[in-house]
């Protein structure tokens, strides 16, 4: 696979960079039934209509403890849907609105057809992904070119992601539009037009990144993703609402969307004190996770989860989900059976890419030997 993506990538050192990162890219292929792809496509397109409804919209961000916001436009560039699949469906653990990875595994989709030709075409991501950026402006700054771009995330060169970060900036700079990776400490505001936002402090509030956090909240630089999408599409506490069919119907969403949106979704709510005991009493059932964490930090599968934890998930904003097991595949490659999370990148309801996630233990990470993403094939 390496020399075909030296080949796609027409860069040694970011093909180097790419490969020195262990767990980052599985090299293989996963190939989904066409009738697993397409129940994904549905759940996801059902979930943008969901999002699309303005009172569900606004009951999402009060329970997210978002209303009040700036709202400058969409603010929310590509989606990442990340599900399990079970024999009567997929099942939504999470939303991200900075999917990660995913033009990684577009080169490596485009390597692995080139080795393989029997593997079909591999989706056009690129293009997609450019597309999105270019409406997000287009929606907040109307016909005025897009003159310039940073990509922004605390240290940059010490990300385990920089090499994608080098990817987007070909990809604006193939475009003619130039483009720069920097750390929040660089940035100014009106020094660029767009940041694309890789940071994970998701409501901008450390002091470190101020400036950046000025520039969003008074629209003088497009930032995407942006606070409010955050709050909107990631914050766990939405799940809640998502799940709850009858609460989803009183929003005002369509019955039938609502029905399959809440079969889709988990039975989630929220930890309080008032439910404590009986989440403890039942929590092998249960996945806990904070209101708003990411890559699968501080969160505990009941089944695992001791008393002497239990007093910080009471402390702090948590949710229940019910535990819904991964798939597990056979890699050869790697000597060993693989969880798979199924990631469904989107725009605006339409899956671009879906990438598989291979990891062993409690969540999905980059330490797993053989794991990593892995573009998924439609069979």
């Amino acid at each position: 696979m390496w020399a075909a993506m030296a080949a796609e990538l027409d860069d040694p050192h970011l093909c180097d960079s790419l490969r020195r990162r262990q767990g980052l890219l599985s090299p293989c292929a996963v190939q989904l039934p066409r009738h697993d792809t397409r129940r994904v496509e549905q759940a996801v397109w059902a979930l943008h209509a969901v999002f699309s409804t303005p009172s569900l919209v606004e009951a999402a961000l009060e329970i997210a403890r978002g209303d009040g916001l700036p709202d400058h436009g969409l603010g929310g560039w590509m989606l990442g849907f990340d599900f399990h699949l079970t024999p009567d469906g997929p099942r939504l653990i999470e939303i991200n609105t900075n999917p990660g990875g995913m033009l990684v595994v577009a080169a490596q989709a485009r390597a692995l057809t080139a080795c393989r030709p029997e593997l079909g075409d591999a989706p056009e991501v690129d293009p997609v992904a450019l597309g999105a950026f270019l409406d997000e402006w287009r929606l907040q700054r109307g016909d005025r070119p897009l003159g310039s771009v940073a990509i922004i995330d605390d240290d940059p060169p010490n990300q385990y992601l920089d090499p994608e970060f080098q990817l987007y900036r070909r990809l604006f700079e193939r475009a003619g539009i130039p483009a720069t990776v920097l750390d929040p400490s660089q940035f100014a505001a009106g020094s660029v037009d767009m940041v694309y936002n890789r940071l994970v402090d998701f409501s901008l509030d450390s002091p470190g990144h101020a400036a950046l956090a000025a520039a969003w909240r008074n629209g003088e630089t497009v930032i995407t993703p942006d606070p409010r999408a955050h709050f909107l599409y990631s914050d766990k506490r939405v799940m809640a609402l998502l799940s709850d069919e009858t609460a989803l119907r009183a929003c005002g969403v369509r019955p039938d969307i609502a029905a399959t949106v809440a079969r889709i979704v988990p039975p989630t709510i929220p930890v309080t004190a008032a439910n404590a005991e009986d989440l403890w009493a039942d929590r092998r059932r249960w996945f806990f996770k904070p209101a708003k964490g990411h890559a699968g930090k501080a969160v505990y599968r009941g089944e695992k989860l001791s008393r002497s934890t239990w007093p910080t998930i009471l402390a702090s904003p948590y949710v229940a989900q019910r535990y819904i097991p991964p798939v597990r595949l056979a890699v050869e490659h790697a000597g060993a059976s693989l969880k798979m999370d199924l990631r469904a990148n989107s725009w605006q309801g339409r899956v671009v890419q879906m990438a598989a996630r291979l990891y062993q233990g409690q969540t999905t990470n980059f330490r797993t030997p053989g794991g990593g993403f892995a573009p998924v094939i439609a069979v």
